[in-house]
Parts: structure tokens; sequence; C-alpha cells
């Protein structure tokens, strides 16, 4: 037989030269084995390969079931299905079709994913986290027996009130104010809550939410209505839907939601809470919300936001051209009037604004002429909507680290 040496060292162009030479030869000589660098001793030529089956069609892929906003095939969830800033948690069917079958990849808290992916309400209370906001003034004090909103629902709450007054109401001790926001309020206060409601409240409507009183002073209104309440419930956290109240609003807002937040003797104003009053009517703070009569929600603080921030006022030039204006007070001395003001010659009166920030005028619209844009059209979707996620915006630029909670389901 023939015997070959090469060299390891050979360049890939000469053993791919030898090679071909190498086959040709084992025509005549198949006993031999080229594997390498190295021979072995003859083995048996493998047998021939099978004819090869032509190819099927290539597996589908994977069905997404994450659709961003712009996504043609995608159908919009219902109320119980989450939204963020970069996703709308909404999901593409199986089979590309859009109708009815709308299948969530979150559900919102208080309902659970079923076998098909809907959203369906929970099985009885749950523990609830969420933010709520609410407007006041510059003076601490606790955070019990009192309403908290939504954010659309501060932002509707503001307009109804507050932004389109030019003084504040006079104190104890203390005449008004001019050119100060009704009630003195000047920011938008937010607090984080955790709520588990008592058994009663899912028992009448199978929802996490009870229902809601306006609270003033401190003090739970009607005082029968929420006597009759508390000891039906227990001092649940309860809430209002869709805010309606025209001509600010002419038709309910979905996401304009008021919450209330009973505390320590709430069917009491805040000069009458005595000891002895919050020990027999302890509300529903506590540390650990477990669903107790008396024990439905606590607290956190989460921070606050000027209103001068959000409307832009301190982004206004004056027109001095010595910088920006530094708050409401001193825009509204430089350019604003008031018909109310007793004694005119003691302010500068512009009178561009002769409504402060947002024109109460007589327009059956009630669409303010002369006001600041933040503050245009009033109760329309779009606008509100985006006054209200400027708000948002605004809180997560100062507080970074704080998350993004989803509104909750006001269910009552």
């Amino acid at each position: 037989g023939l015997k070959f040496r090469f060299s390891c060292q050979l360049s890939l162009h000469l053993l791919l030269a030898m090679r071909v030479a190498l086959n040709a030869a084992m025509v005549a000589l198949p006993g031999v084995l080229l594997q390498g660098c190295s021979s072995k001793s003859p083995s048996p030529s493998p047998s021939p390969s099978p004819t090869p089956t032509p190819p099927g069609p290539a597996p589908a892929p994977p069905v997404s079931y994450k659709c961003d906003a712009a996504g043609p095939d995608c159908v919009q969830c219902d109320v119980s299905c989450e939204t963020s800033e970069a996703t709308i948690r909404r999901l593409r069917m199986g089979d590309g079709a859009v109708g009815d079958a709308c299948k969530c990849q979150i559900c919102k808290q208080g309902y659970k994913a079923d076998e098909t992916g809907s959203c369906t309400k929970a099985e009885g209370t749950a523990p609830m986290v969420f933010y709520a906001y609410y407007a006041k003034d510059s003076e601490s004090y606790p955070f019990e027996n009192q309403d908290g909103a939504s954010a659309l629902g501060v932002i509707e709450y503001l307009h109804r009130e507050v932004v389109g007054t030019t003084s504040c109401e006079a104190k104890q001790g203390q005449a008004a104010q001019l050119c100060e926001r009704h009630f003195c309020i000047d920011r938008i206060h937010r607090q984080k809550i955790t709520m588990h409601n008592p058994p009663a409240v899912y028992t009448e409507r199978s929802g996490q939410f009870g229902p809601w009183n306006s609270f003033n002073a401190a003090a739970c209104t009607p005082a029968s209505q929420c006597t009759q309440r508390f000891e039906k419930y227990g001092y649940n956290v309860g809430c209002m839907k869709n805010i309606y109240d025209p001509p600010f609003n002419t038709q309910p807002l979905s996401g304009g939601n008021y919450y209330d937040f009973p505390g320590g003797c709430p069917l009491q104003d805040y000069t009458k809470k005595t000891e002895e009053c919050k020990q027999g009517q302890p509300g529903g703070q506590c540390a650990s919300p477990d669903g107790g009569n008396n024990c439905t929600w606590h607290a956190e603080d989460a921070g606050f936001v000027m209103i001068d921030d959000l409307s832009g006022i301190t982004s206004l030039s004056r027109p001095d051209g010595s910088g920006n204006f530094s708050s409401f007070h001193e825009w509204c001395t430089t350019m604003a009037g008031d018909v109310t003001d007793p004694d005119p010659t003691q302010h500068p009166w512009k009178g561009d604004y002769p409504g402060g920030e947002w024109a109460k005028d007589t327009t059956p619209d009630h669409k303010g002429q002369k006001s600041l844009p933040f503050w245009l059209n009033p109760g329309e979707t779009e606008a509100d909507t985006a006054r209200a996620q400027a708000l948002e915006d605004l809180f997560a630029s100062k507080y970074p680290d704080a998350p993004r909670l989803p509104e909750p389901v006001c269910d009552w």
C-alpha cells in the first residue's frame, strides 16, 4: 500500500491541495482515512447517506402578547387593565384578530387574571397601594379625617374652588389676604396609601372601596349618614368616582376620583376631638391594615409640589426683565386685577388677568378668556388629563426614587 506523511506545519492551501489528490487516490485505495494530521488503521467505508427529506415549513414564531400603543392589532383592555408611561398593557389575541376577548398582561389591584388572561374582580377585599393627592396651605396638620383624590380629581378640585380667586378668606384675628388663592392653598400634597377594607364592603358590591363622604373641618358629613356607614362597614376607605360637577365638568371623567380617610373621632370637627372620643371612635388608621373594622388604611408622606411650579408661574418672566416670578402672590400683584380690593391705590394692578390665573367669566361655557394657558378649557377630557399627567410628572422629577403607582379602580 501507499504511505503518506504530512507535516502539521503545512499551510492551509497546501493541505487542501493534497486532500484533493488523496481523495482521487482513495477511489482505488478505499482503506485510507485522513483525520487532521494523523493516519489511522483502515476502517470500514461509511454507508451511503439516506436521501434527504425536503424541509417542511418553518415553525411559527411565538405569539407576542405585548403591544405598544400604536399597534394596529391590539385590542383596548377594559378599566381593570394597567397602563404605564412606556407600554399600554394591551394584548394581542393568539390568532392576531381583534374582538371582545381582551387579554390583560397585568391586572390592577383588586383584580386577578383568570385562565383566559382576562381580569376579574378578586374574591374579597385585598390590600391595595395607591397615591392620594390633596391641595393645602403651608400649615402642617396630621393626615386623617379628610378627603383625598386621584391626580385628575385634585386638578378638577383646583379648577372648581381654588384657581379662579385672588383672595384668601380671613382667619381668626387676621384680615383677608389679597392676591392669594382660595383658602390660601399653594401646594399639592401626596400620601402613599395602603388600604385593606373590611369584608362588609365586598359583600355589598363585590368591590374594594366603600361609600364616600365629605369631610369638612375634619368632620364626616352628614353626621347621621356617616354614623350608619361606620356601623355597617367599619371605618372603611370610601371613594366617589367620575366626578360630575357642571358647569365645570359637563360629563364624568374616568379617573377623577375622590377618596376619604376616617380617623379618630370622625364625627366631630377638629376643635372637639377629645381623647375620650378618639378611644370610643378609633377610626381606620393603623400601622398595618388587615381589613378589620378599625384597621383599614395607613398613610406615608410622599412629598408635595407647589402649584406655582405646576401652572408655570415660576417660569414666567417679570415685565422688567429682572428674572422670573417667584410666587403667585408676586405674579398677581403685578399682572392681575381684583375688583374686590377695598383699596386699589395700594396695589399696582395691571388688570391683565382680572380673575387671577383662571378667569371665571360669565360666558355660558365658563371658559377662561384671560387665563394662564395651563388652566384653559376646564372640564375637557384631553386638557384635564394633560394637567393630571403634568402633576404626576412634576412629582416624578422631584422624587425620582418614588414608585409610579397606578390609580385604583373606584368600584363603589
